[in-house]
């Protein structure tokens, strides 16, 4: 019960502070939003910034699991496909969690806290590079940089996709792109 309290909660608080806006969303606003009442809200979260802190954390959770879960089905197929399957998982996420992603950009950065997500998807991308190496379909000499190159090459392109809504892109579009030249240059012709 109390879990999904929490759970009702972070609903409501992403949905209200990508409607209001990080700094004019109020508690009582996601109080309301969730259904519960404002003691109940800070019996959970001590905070604003516990809320934001807990929100964040269940944000990535939710984005691994999803990776997880899209690496399953290709977990034997060649590295291009894992690849494919990794790229597009996180176009995905990112296209559904546009509105409270703008959200979090007007906060300050937290090296510590990225750094942890960038570190999971780089281990992430490290197994797929080096299963690709052994089975001869990856180059090796570049295999230290090519997590740090793919994560790079996504990054940018979702920054120009929420600085430009109206890209001429889909976020699709961008996510087979970035794979093609990112492949073109790491495959063993």
């Amino acid at each position: 019960m109390k879990e999904a309290t929490a759970d009702a909660i972070l609903a409501a608080a992403a949905a209200v502070f990508a409607r209001d806006g990080l700094h004019a969303a109020k508690m009582e606003s996601i109080a309301e939003q969730a259904g519960v009442s404002v003691g109940t809200l800070y019996n959970h979260f001590t905070d604003r910034a516990a809320l934001l802190d807990a929100l964040r954390v269940k944000r990535r959770q939710v984005m691994l699991e999803r990776l997880d879960a899209a690496q399953a089905p290709v977990a034997k197929r060649p590295a291009r496909e894992q690849l494919r399957a990794f790229v597009t998982a996180v176009f995905a996420h990112a296209a559904e969690q546009d509105a409270f992603v703008r959200t979090l950009v007007q906060l300050p950065e937290d090296p510590a806290r990225k750094s942890r997500m960038m570190a999971e998807l780089h281990r992430r991308l490290t197994v797929i590079i080096d299963r690709g190496i052994k089975d001869g379909d990856i180059r090796a000499e570049g295999r230290a940089f090519y997590p740090a190159l793919l994560l790079g090459m996504v990054r940018g392109a979702l920054d120009s996709l929420r600085e430009d809504a109206a890209a001429s892109l889909p976020a699709a579009a961008w996510a087979e792109e970035i794979l093609r030249v990112f492949l073109k240059g790491i495959e063993v012709e």
